[in-house]
């Protein structure tokens, strides 16, 4: 069960990194290992957060620098005829197709039903969440940045930005995560962005959303676990 989650299935996976592929030869088989975070917490980016989350329960942290893509990896079913992804991550699916042809999505991830479940282990539930309650906000750009500035003036908040909106934010604790025109600054940075809100104390945290095709499905993804699925339309919410 520590290996499978639970399941028929077991899913190998081999980093880019050549740090953790020379640990992977020393060690001259396979390994079994869990995420270096607590269950729950954004994932770690750097030897930092590590620390932070395991200081005192690991006897070392290996230190190879700053993640270059910060999303988790990507999950794909390949038991099937058609090949379901069940995680998306850096390898997009327009990626795989290119590569494996047809491809579908996990009907589970793409719901907003409570009871269609996920195929894959922890994909519904609050996780890579930071302590402070966090909101994605939709809409067009102004609406967005208005709802989150009425939102922000009376208590500590944390504001998830990109660089093309960072100056609609007038209040606040402003993150600019990355660009729009380069998502995967965007995915190196989210976890950092949200364990620094932690560490700042923040009450509340609001996200503008990122709903492209590509990297950014797999973006949004994790924010709305980390949001516990929290959706605003701000073209709603105009007062």
């Amino acid at each position: 069960c520590g290996t499978t989650g639970g399941l028929a299935t077991v899913a190998v996976r081999m980093p880019s990194d050549e740090i953790a592929r020379a640990v992977i030869r020393s060690g001259g088989g396979y390994i079994a290992a869990p995420s270096a975070n607590t269950s729950g917490r954004p994932s770690p980016t750097l030897a930092a957060h590590v620390k932070e989350d395991m200081d005192g329960k690991i006897p070392l942290i290996l230190d190879g620098g700053p993640v270059q893509i910060g999303l988790e990896s990507t999950i794909v079913d390949l038991t099937e005829e058609i090949p379901v992804i069940l995680r998306p991550g850096y390898i997009t699916l327009e990626m795989i197709k290119g590569v494996l042809g047809e491809v579908k999505m996990d009907q589970g991830l793409l719901s907003e039903d409570p009871l269609v479940h996920p195929r894959a282990p922890g994909m519904k539930y609050r996780h890579y969440a930071p302590r402070a309650d966090l909101k994605v906000v939709e809409g067009p750009a102004k609406d967005v940045a208005a709802y989150i500035n009425r939102r922000a003036a009376d208590r500590k908040t944390g504001i998830i930005c990109t660089e093309e909106t960072r100056h609609c934010y007038a209040c606040g604790m402003i993150k600019c995560v990355g660009t729009r025109t380069d998502e995967r600054s965007v995915a190196e940075h989210l976890y950092e962005v949200l364990r620094a809100f932690d560490e700042e104390g923040v009450e509340a945290i609001y996200s503008e959303s990122f709903d492209s095709p590509g990297l950014g499905q797999a973006i949004m993804n994790r924010l709305l676990k980390a949001a516990g699925h929290q959706r605003i339309d701000a073209s709603k919410e105009k007062s």
